[in-house]
């Protein structure tokens, strides 16, 4: 393997975005392995860059406990409004929907998901904000109690987004982070 393969390597495996990458270049991670870099500088409660990227960059996206911490912060730092559900309490469809509407601050008659994607999609014109961005914590409870729940929670999310940033004539930035 020549130096420049096992420099990439490491540069990457010191970033975090190869973290998950498995084959060729779980390879090139491994004979990099003997090797070091130097420290990346530390800023307390900043999110790494790969994490903030994906999680701004996707409508919808997962990330770590610390991960959403930061991002919290450095999202109400940016002018999002923040919200946060919890998983815990949304373990059936009726208590879904009553504790999103709660949260969210949607009319309380969502009574099914078409109904859902319709408010969560005019959540910028409700809030008075085009920077949106809705936590949910816990999903994991969601997924245990009603893995058919947990799918069509994040479809309606995802159509909720589409929803909210089509055919505006300015940008809309709906965010979803799912928190195990």
């Amino acid at each position: 393997m020549n130096k420049l393969a096992i420099a990439i390597a490491v540069s990457l495996s010191f970033s975090g975005a190869a973290a998950a990458d498995t084959g060729a270049f779980a390879d090139l991670l491994a004979a990099s392995a003997g090797l070091t870099a130097p420290a990346a500088p530390v800023v307390p409660g900043a999110v790494p860059a790969s994490a903030a990227d994906r999680a701004l960059k996707t409508d919808v996206s997962d990330l770590a406990v610390p991960q959403a911490d930061a991002l919290v912060a450095q999202a109400r730092a940016a002018g999002y409004a923040v919200f946060q559900l919890d998983g815990s309490r949304m373990t059936s469809k009726p208590a879904l929907m009553a504790h999103v509407a709660k949260v969210l601050g949607l009319p309380k008659d969502m009574d099914n998901w078409d109904a859902m994607i319709d408010y969560m999609g005019d959540m910028p014109q409700i809030h008075c904000n085009d920077k949106l961005l809705v936590v949910v914590r816990n999903s994991s409870r969601i997924k245990s109690a009603d893995q058919k729940l947990y799918a069509d929670f994040r479809d309606v999310v995802q159509l909720s987004v589409q929803r909210a940033t089509q055919g505006r004539d300015y940008v809309v930035n709906i965010k979803f982070v799912f928190v195990p």
